[in-house]
Order: structure tokens, then sequence, then C-alpha cells
């Protein structure tokens, strides 16, 4: 292996460590709010959970509140933000009027279902959590505002897949309506009186998107 390759390899190991010890902060960081809420526990305790130090946590995340929203890509697994990625590159990969691929909704699609699967939060976590926002209005406010930066992180998963320039409007758009979709697929999913799979509520929720645009202006 050359001296390069043994770099790439180096930097790649780390970045991989870094994703990992993040989602394992934010992963603890909601259980522990769940079960003690917002108040309820202190960084030295989340940070004795993880394995890690106070100073390492800081690294990562400026407060309890942002190690609670997380960040988008460490929710994705590598195998399915792999298959996305990979689906827009290549020979024979057909292209819309707009230059987009002709399969990224599919691919979409198939990334957020892999996404949503991955969870390990029942159902029952997740309206507690929903809960604690209620009484915790700063990590309300966190979570609510988080939007329109996790929209860009998606755009951007986007632009590296198609192509696109940076700060594209188009992948800016699709992240938009798209996410718009999976969350409002989430929150029916996640209520008390839904018995059906994430798949099929998000693949409704697009086919009925699908039919809306395909009217003309």
């Amino acid at each position: 292996m050359t001296e390069s390759a043994n770099t790439c390899a180096v930097h790649g190991l780390r970045a991989r460590k870094r994703e990992a010890t993040r989602s394992a902060i934010t992963s603890a960081a909601r259980r522990f709010t769940v079960d003690h809420g917002l108040n309820g526990f202190t960084i030295e305790q989340l940070c004795a959970d993880v394995g890690i130090s106070r100073r390492t946590f800081f690294n990562y995340f400026p407060s309890k509140e942002d190690a609670i929203v997380g960040h988008l890509l460490d929710e994705f697994p590598a195998d399915a933000m792999a298959a996305f990625t990979d689906g827009g590159h290549g020979e024979g990969v057909a292209r819309g009027p707009q230059g987009l691929t002709t399969t990224l909704l599919r691919d979409l699609f198939e990334l957020t279902v892999a996404m949503t699967d991955q969870l390990d939060f029942t159902r029952e976590d997740v309206r507690a959590l929903i809960e604690v926002m209620k009484v915790e209005p700063q990590l309300m406010i966190k979570m609510m505002g988080s939007a329109e930066a996790r929209e860009h992180e998606f755009a951007h998963v986007i632009t590296e897949r198609e192509g696109l320039p940076p700060d594209d409007p188009t992948a800016l758009l699709v992240a938009g309506l798209f996410g718009t979709l999976s969350r409002r697929a989430s929150q029916k999913f996640f209520s008390g009186e839904n018995a059906l799979a994430y798949r099929d509520i998000l693949a409704s929720h697009l086919a009925q998107a699908q039919q809306f645009f395909a009217f003309p202006l």
C-alpha cells in the first residue's frame, strides 16, 4: 500500500470513529432525556455513559440540546448511504429534463426507510421525547430551529450524488419537499392509533404528492 493510500485509510478510520462517537453521544442524550427529562441528568453523567471526557463532549456538541438534536448524517446506515451515492454515478444512469437522475426519488425513499429501520427508538420512546419537549421549551425551539439546517445537510447529500454545485437551489428544493413528506409520515407512524409500517406510510405520501404535481400549471 502506498503512503498516499495509507494516509487516506487513516483519515477514513478517524472519520468513522468520530461519526461513531458523535452518534453514541446523541443516542445516549436522547435516551437520558426520555428517562429523566432534559434537566434530570448532567453532561458528566452522559459522558460517563458514553465513555468519553467532558472535553471530548464539547468537541462534538456545544450543549445537551444540540446533542439531542444530533447530526443528520449519523442516522443513515453506511451501506444505505453508499448505495444512494452510487446511484448517481456510472454509465447508463438515466437523467430527466432537469438533469437529475430518474431514480432520485426512489433512492431517497429507500435511504429514508433504511434510516428509520436502524433507529432503536420505540414508538413509546418517541412519544416520551415529544412529551419532554412540551415541558422543555428550549428543546422544542432547538428541534424546530434545526429543521432548516438538517434540510441543508440532506441537500448536500443530494448534490454529491447528482454532481451539483454546493447549495444548488434544485437540491434544496428536493430536500425541502422530501423532508416535509417524511416528517408527516413520521408523525403518522408514531401516532398512537397507527398500525402501518413506516415504509407504507411514506410510500403513500409520495404517491399522493406525485399525483398532485402531475396536474399542469
